[in-house]
């Protein structure tokens, strides 16, 4: 027990603070009898929890696995492999004490319950349902889900059935609708399939290191997987776990199909994709180790940017990986690059689109949610309208500073006025539905008007880095009483002319880690693409 104590709550409750966090006690305010009661719940200290938003971040460490990711890798290179057509199977990393101590029950009906209500909704918007329709029979005609018989025999608690729901993605330059499946979702003795699997350990490269290193190359391209995750193979006796139900129309009857592929929503997906692709880049290293570096330092999850600094070392990079990625039956689309020559022997249909680089206006890509011009070789922003209230709220302002992407921090001296605001609001003790004070109200107000003004940013993406010049980095940071912040600058010499660029801004100490990184990249001089 811990000393916190408060009394009458709800009108007749005492509520004590313990180390796992408060106990109610006492009897209801009712008209009816009722039995004492003791309660538990756990307060989260939402202010707390959101101090982080300026204070200090932890400094990346290099991360050991633990038993259970121990686990998942070594079931992983053992039940690993590749058929004729070269496409690899992978098999799902059930937790150990599935089935004998964790059993999954019956999903069928929840399954089909769910259907029938996204079903509705559907109906209720004929143009999605058609583009629904159309993309989960893609998924049977490419082979990736197989209609299996109504009545098989077997119990009923060795199977699984994925409820899903469509999901419009307007960004998107070719699947405007996205099928999303619920591994989540309880059976009926509410255990999911997400429940009885490990995750995997995170793979992932850190994204602010990826965009940095693409920006020491002077010639760059980007390009995608087609259907990244739908190109993996699952181990066909572990099908029977991703089941759904589905029908082009309501006067049919209800289809039962598996899906055969490595599958979005599922808890273990993220870590089979990315340790497919690392696997490819193991098993071709011998022989295109250029291909494999960029498998292994290029790619975030199914996004290659990769590059060169000559014209003819970027063109053997790009055939390259993308024969690698082929044999795997992993198909890159929608190419994009600074250089024509690069894209030069690629099918139209394969480019971002048809005249990509030949006006600026069509030479825009989203590269890792950052957006970038390929015809000026330059990153930009794009400030979505914040609202314009009359009276702002502390939610509605912090909700407001949230949108604000920018991995790289060149936004930083812009933000960090936001955020500087948002302190003040909280020293205010505002509640988070409360009117903020007329004071943070007026700096808000400026704030939003100068917001605008983020649309005329442009970033240049290549920094003048060239393996032969004079490198040298620069760093500078300063503090005052409201924040903090250092700069990384990279200085290139190039015989009798200077470049300077700015890398990255950060207002936490963190750009000391990336510092590090960056000598160790300028270092080797990005054997990559020598």
């Amino acid at each position: 027990m811990l000393g916190g104590i408060r009394k009458d709550v709800l009108g007749t409750l005492l509520a004590q603070e313990t180390v796992f966090g408060w106990i109610l006690t006492g009897q209801t305010d009712t008209s009816t009898p009722a039995n004492k009661c003791v309660s538990f719940f756990s307060e989260i200290n939402l202010d707390k929890r959101l101090a982080s938003f300026w204070e200090l971040e932890d400094i990346p460490r290099n991360k050991t696995y633990n038993k259970d990711e121990t686990y998942c890798e070594e079931l992983y290179k053992s039940t690993t492999k590749r058929n004729k057509a070269g496409k690899y199977i992978v098999s799902l990393p059930f937790k150990q004490d599935f089935p004998t101590n964790v059993r999954l029950g019956p999903s069928l009906k929840i399954a089909c319950s769910q259907f029938f209500r996204s079903e509705t909704r559907l109906a209720k918007d004929p143009p999605l349902q058609t583009e629904y329709n159309r993309v989960l029979s893609e998924y049977e005609t490419l082979g990736h889900m197989t209609r299996i018989p109504e009545h098989i025999p077997g119990d009923e608690c060795e199977n699984y059935f994925l409820p899903h729901h469509a999901v419009r993605k307007e960004e998107s330059t070719t699947t405007k609708v996205r099928v999303v499946f619920n591994a989540s979702c309880p059976t009926a003795n509410g255990v999911s399939l997400n429940d009885i699997l490990h995750p995997g350990p995170v793979l992932q490269s850190d994204l602010t290191i990826l965009i940095l290193r693409w920006r020491l190359f002077q010639y760059v391209f980007n390009s995608d997987i087609e259907k990244m995750y739908r190109q993996i193979l699952l181990n066909p006796d572990q099908t029977k776990y991703q089941r759904i139900v589905f029908r082009k129309s309501s006067s049919e009857p209800i289809n039962l199909y598996e899906l055969n592929t490595v599958t979005f929503g599922v808890n273990c997906a993220p870590y089979l994709a990315i340790r497919t692709l690392l696997q490819l880049a193991d098993d071709v290293e011998s022989l295109y180790p250029v291909a494999s570096d960029i498998l292994k330092k290029c790619m975030y999850v199914d996004d290659v940017l990769a590059g060169g600094h000559t014209i003819e070392s970027t063109i053997k990079a790009k055939d390259e990986v993308s024969m690698v990625l082929q044999s795997a039956g992993f198909p890159l689309r929608k190419w994009t690059s600074n250089c024509e020559k690069i894209l030069e022997g690629l099918p139209k249909s394969h480019l971002l689109n048809e005249d990509f680089l030949d006006f600026e206006d069509t030479s825009t890509v989203k590269a890792l949610g950052i957006r970038w011009n390929a015809h000026s070789d330059k990153f930009y922003f794009t400030a979505k309208p914040l609202e314009t209230e009359v009276r702002f709220t502390k939610r509605a302002i912090l909700s407001a500073i949230a949108k604000l992407f920018d991995p790289l921090g060149w936004l930083a001296p812009f933000v960090v006025t936001a955020k500087i605001i948002m302190q003040d609001i909280w020293l205010e003790g505002t509640g988070w539905d409360e009117i903020v004070s007329t004071a943070s109200s007026d700096r808000w107000q400026n704030f939003v008007e100068s917001y605008c003004h983020i649309d005329k940013i442009r970033i240049p993406r290549w920094v003048y880095f060239s393996p032969t010049d004079k490198i040298e980095l620069h760093g500078f940071c300063d503090a005052s009483e409201k924040a903090y912040a250092a700069t990384i600058f990279l200085r290139v010499q190039k015989a009798e002319k200077v470049f300077v660029n700015l890398l990255l801004f950060r207002y936490h100490d963190w750009s000391c880690a990336v510092l590090f990184c960056l000598q160790n990249l300028l270092n080797r001089s990005l054997a990559i693409s020598l």
